[in-house]
């Protein structure tokens, strides 16, 4: 495969995760590990530094050292069929391994269950390990209209965490702050929309591995200047390339949607094989998740409302719906399920998806079983053999 040109910003994505690391290994400012899906806006306006455990477990996976340290999770009593990134973190604050070492001791901990119901258990272990204050959101899977009362009981755990995290600290949250956060985070989200958006050009200007890379930012640092000026940068050199015609994929052929977590310790190999086929993954869900607006006259209101809609949380209708607008919107050529064995919540329905994705447009799929960080439930002649089939049976 040709190389690509990497956007410029590339460079300064780096820099900012490496300050964002730096910061987390060496700040006296308090510090919350924090899950993916939970209002992360809250930590920043009072002054908390976020470490995501899943972010590092990313890390982990792209550094090649997710096989050990499972193995070592395994030896500690943490069982294979428990999700690896929980087996790889535990294993590393044991061990004291990874990327950068283990992650610092957090002063307290903030989770949501609206990606899997393994998040409150997984961080329950580290709430003992480390002592620390485990503050947790339930978010109930959400319907096409979500039910008043439910609303009502997400508003109200985010009111108790808010209180519960400033008796902590020892200080009070005005909705001042708050706001000032909740406005960065969700001009943020709107420019990562745009950027999504562009992608529906052909050639398609990124390829999902690309997003899988630019994202950390978004993930980690969402709600800060920092992030939104970031992406305000990428959205212009992307735009750059549309009206240059420059595509993610040299002689791209065939566009298809990926859904799920990559499998970090393949993503290059595995991507870059089917770039050499033809096929650009022009949309996926993972990246989409990002997506929240803020209203500054209800922000307790506006954060229920986006953390209990996520893509993950929502019923098996309007996922398959969400799949069935992607196909349409990017007039994709199929689609590729990553069924990860350590998300089982996730992945239960997705054979109904597929069916219903199928049904409703005629565009084929191919389902992939592996794993996002535990190399091995990831058969590499297997899957490359199923995607080159099903590359060629697009032709």
């Amino acid at each position: 495969m040709a190389k690509k040109e990497k956007l410029q910003c590339e460079a300064r994505m780096k820099e900012i995760m490496t300050s964002y690391y730096t910061e987390v290994f060496t700040s006296e400012k308090p510090k919350a590990w924090v899950t993916s899906g939970a209002p992360v806006e809250i930590l920043h306006a009072f002054g908390v530094i976020p470490i995501f455990p899943e972010n590092y477990g990313a890390m982990i996976g792209a550094r090649k050292m997710g096989a050990d340290l499972c193995s070592a999770a395994r030896d500690l009593g943490f069982d294979d069929c428990i999700c690896s990134y929980a087996r790889a973190i535990i294993a590393s604050t044991e061990r004291g391994e990874g990327p950068l070492g283990a992650l610092p001791k957090p002063d307290f901990l903030l989770a949501c269950n609206n990606g899997c119901g393994t998040m409150f258990k997984w961080f329950e272990v580290l709430s003992r390990r480390f002592n620390v204050p485990l503050f947790f959101l339930d978010t109930p899977y959400a319907e096409r209209f979500v039910k008043a009362h439910e609303r009502r009981y997400v508003i109200e755990q985010i009111k108790r965490i808010v209180n519960d995290i400033g008796r902590l600290l020892g200080k009070k949250l005005t909705l001042d702050d708050l706001w000032e956060v909740l406005k960065l985070s969700s001009d943020t989200a709107k420019t990562w929309v745009e950027i999504q958006k562009l992608r529906r050009a052909r050639p398609c200007p990124l390829n999902s591995p690309d997003m899988f890379l630019h994202m950390a930012i978004i993930v980690t640092l969402r709600g800060t200047e920092s992030a939104y000026d970031y992406y305000e940068e990428m959205l212009a050199q992307v735009k750059e390339r549309v009206e240059g015609g420059v595509g993610a994929v040299e002689n791209e052929k065939f566009r298809l949607l990926w859904d799920h977590i990559p499998p970090w310790y393949a993503i290059r190999d595995f991507f870059e094989f089917c770039a050499d086929l033809g096929a650009c993954f022009a949309v996926d869900t993972y990246t989409n998740v990002w997506q929240g607006e803020f209203d500054p006259s209800r922000p307790f209101e506006s954060l229920a409302e986006c953390y209990q809609t996520v893509m993950p949380n929502l019923r098996l209708p309007l996922r398959s719906q969400m799949y069935i607008d992607y196909i349409r919107e990017y007039e994709l050529d199929g689609f590729v399920i990553h069924s990860n064995h350590s998300c089982k919540s996730y992945c239960l329905g997705e054979y109904e998806i597929a069916r219903r994705i199928t049904s409703e447009t005629g565009v084929r799929g191919l389902i992939i079983e592996a794993d996002m960080l535990d190399p091995k439930f990831f058969s590499e002649a297997q899957v490359k053999e199923k995607i080159s089939a099903f590359i060629e049976s697009l032709s």
